[in-house]
């Protein structure tokens, strides 16, 4: 008997684990949901025109829910937005620097190019509320998010391709011009579709697209294109 009450106790305790396992994992979704319903609708308003009716509707969910995540409201989950971009951007390339330390610098820095590019290809959402909030800033808080976190890859970006340069395995060229071509084209190519079609016509490629830019990346960085531009 008192076998079966343990068992029974132990079930319990397994299916309360479970209920809040299901519960953080439902947090962390509608969570995540915000954070692109932001970017969306950032990217649509601007920081002052965003609001969060506008974000609740593009979430599915009740606007006084917003506070359950974000008790500071507009501009919390603006600058959580912003972060949970910088950061994983971050986080995606700063481990390919480091796993790939025995790759070729131009074959790393063509992969980080193309970790930056599917990401923002996976969330088209976060490239349009960069471009409104690099380029366009309408609100000084929201933006020094962007320039605390993107002074960190700047940095860790520039000293690596500066060492390689300066061990002869790159191309002589102007680093931060060519960390802003970069950033700034993998940002506006995917925030701006209907330019895309515009342009590039309604039956682009995607994939044609990615490797033009990677082999382009990979032209300019080891000078075999046409290309170069020196310090």
């Amino acid at each position: 008997m008192a076998s079966s009450l343990n068992g029974g106790a132990e079930l319990d305790g397994l299916s309360a684990r479970v209920l809040e396992a299901e519960k953080m994992g439902q947090n962390h979704t509608t969570r995540e949901r915000l954070l692109e319903a932001a970017a969306k609708e950032i990217a649509r308003h601007g920081f002052k025109g965003a609001s969060l009716r506008g974000v609740a509707e593009r979430a599915d969910i009740r606007a006084a829910s917003i506070f359950h995540f974000f008790p500071g409201g507009k501009e919390e989950l603006a600058r959580a937005m912003l972060e949970h971009i910088m950061e994983t951007i971050a986080t995606r390339m700063t481990p390919t620097i480091d796993a790939g330390s025995d790759l070729p610098p131009a074959d790393l820095i063509v992969q980080c190019a193309a970790q930056l590019w599917d990401f923002l290809g996976e969330h088209p959402e976060y490239a349009g509320a960069l471009m409104r909030e690099v380029f366009e800033p309408d609100e000084e808080a929201i933006i020094e998010v962007v320039r605390e976190n993107g002074q960190r890859i700047v940095k860790l970006a520039t000293t690596y391709l500066k060492a390689a340069q300066a061990a002869g395995d790159l191309a002589d060229f102007n680093v931060r011009r060519f960390l802003l071509r970069l950033a700034s084209f993998t940002v506006t190519f995917h925030a701006s579709p209907t330019m895309r079609r515009y342009i590039l016509g309604a039956r682009y490629s995607a994939g044609d697209e990615r490797e033009a830019f990677l082999q382009s990346i990979r032209e300019e960085i080891t000078g075999n294109g046409p290309v170069r531009e020196r310090t």
